[in-house]
């Protein structure tokens, strides 16, 4: 009796201890896959390469008014410009780059900040461009309105 006790003793304590070492060790391996998944998204937020050696693919960006710099990310993934859309979005509001309609030709040799910066200032330059065209169509649509006028107003004084 007393060897089946100590041997049921014995056993209550190796599996207590088993299932211990158990829980240890799957407790190490989830901290250890949360350790490589935040390495994985911090290196590709603060590490910042191009997908592809110089002189890589050029693509056309469109980006459509209303349009979020998340969703952006994605399309932007989904041409092979970028690895991660979440960082990129987060690279955008970080270094407050403005995200302005039109279509962009970005490389596949820029890094995201690079795509970043080239989005912001071909943005500015294409709305400083409509701005202009705007108001040079409305100097010249009010240039042309003053003619008529002239004209009109001219032929009936020589008459």
């Amino acid at each position: 009796m007393e060897k089946r006790s100590f041997l049921r003793a014995f056993t209550q304590i190796l599996m207590s201890v088993s299932v211990r070492f158990l829980f240890l060790v799957f407790l190490l391996f989830l901290i250890l896959q949360g350790v490589q998944v935040a390495y994985r998204y911090g290196h590709g937020l603060m590490y910042d390469h191009a997908m592809e050696a110089s002189p890589g693919r050029e693509l056309t960006l469109d980006i459509r008014e209303g349009e979020s710099w998340k969703e952006v990310g994605e399309r932007a993934k989904s041409l092979g410009l970028i690895q991660n859309s979440q960082a990129f979005a987060l690279k955008a509001k970080l270094y407050h780059s403005k995200l302005l309609p039109g279509k962009y030709t970005l490389s596949t040799a820029m890094t995201q900040v690079e795509m970043l910066d080239s989005i912001t200032e071909e943005g500015k330059k294409n709305q400083e461009l409509s701005d202009k065209n705007l108001v040079t169509e409305t100097e010249d649509q009010s240039t042309e309105e003053s003619r008529e006028d002239q004209e009109i107003g001219g032929g009936n004084e020589n008459e």
